[in-house]
């Protein structure tokens, strides 16, 4: 009887370390989907790493970033890379691999990787310390940002105020202005100085437009209030005109 006990008790106790290890084993496998980077990066010219972080809603529509990609390649003559299986607005959401890659704002030298972070969502999202102090390291040197509100009717611009608070926390209030209508962003290619889609209008909410973080003279931080994304995602603006814009 007493053996008996002794099995059950080190298959009791066997059974817990197993039951621990898959629990631990699931906490690395989240812990590791946080970030999405590929060991290809180096091959390509130009990458857009989507900023996931604890933003609600980072992942919408992977389609439209493949879409700018096919475009820049185009005008630019440059190596970008295309990931299967998006088109559009399919998927809705995408996983961390349906982008060349994902960050979550927690390690500086993987966010030097990438030379543009883009950052989209409907809701509130806060930085931390280290994710802040990063933000700031990667774009004083050299690393540039673009931050558009992912416009929704039923929702308020969460992410265009979160993100804005952000900023002031990374840079202080005074690095933040109004971009230029004459800035050279819009002049670049083409000329989008007067661009032809609807901005973004809540009802009694005037728009606030785009601001900018300048590094002395650079524009490094792009913030947008207007879901440029849907442009991307649906060229036709279909989908803008269906759900977004009056």
């Amino acid at each position: 009887m007493q053996k008996r006990h002794e099995e059950l008790t080190r298959r009791a106790f066997m059974g817990r370390i197993a039951a621990a290890s898959a629990v631990t084993a699931g906490l690395a496998g989240i812990a590791q989907a946080r970030q999405y980077i590929p060991g290809d990066v180096d091959d390509y010219d130009f990458l857009i790493a989507r900023v996931g972080n604890n933003n609600p809603d980072w992942e919408y529509f992977p389609g439209g970033d493949k879409n700018l990609l096919e475009q820049l390649s185009h005008v630019l003559r440059i190596k970008v890379k295309i990931q299967p299986n998006t088109r559009d607005e399919n998927p809705e959401r995408g996983k961390p691999e349906h982008f060349n890659a994902m960050v979550d704002l927690t390690s500086i030298d993987d966010l030097r990787k990438f030379p543009f972070l883009f950052m989209t969502g409907m809701g509130v999202y806060r930085l931390g310390q280290t994710q802040t102090e990063n933000l700031r390291e990667y774009v004083c040197s050299g690393g540039f940002v673009l931050m558009d509100e992912c416009a929704h009717p039923g929702r308020a611009d969460d992410f265009y105020q979160s993100a804005y608070l952000s900023l002031v926390s990374a840079f202080g209030k005074e690095a933040i202005r109004p971009i230029p209508e004459d800035h050279e962003i819009y002049r670049n290619v083409y000329d989008i100085s007067q661009p032809n889609y609807r901005r973004w209008v809540r009802t009694g909410v005037p728009s606030p437009g785009n601001v900018g973080v300048f590094i002395e003279e650079r524009l490094a931080v792009v913030l947008c209030d207007a879901d440029i994304h849907c442009g991307w995602t649906d060229p036709r603006n279909s989908w803008i005109k269906r759900a977004h814009h009056e």
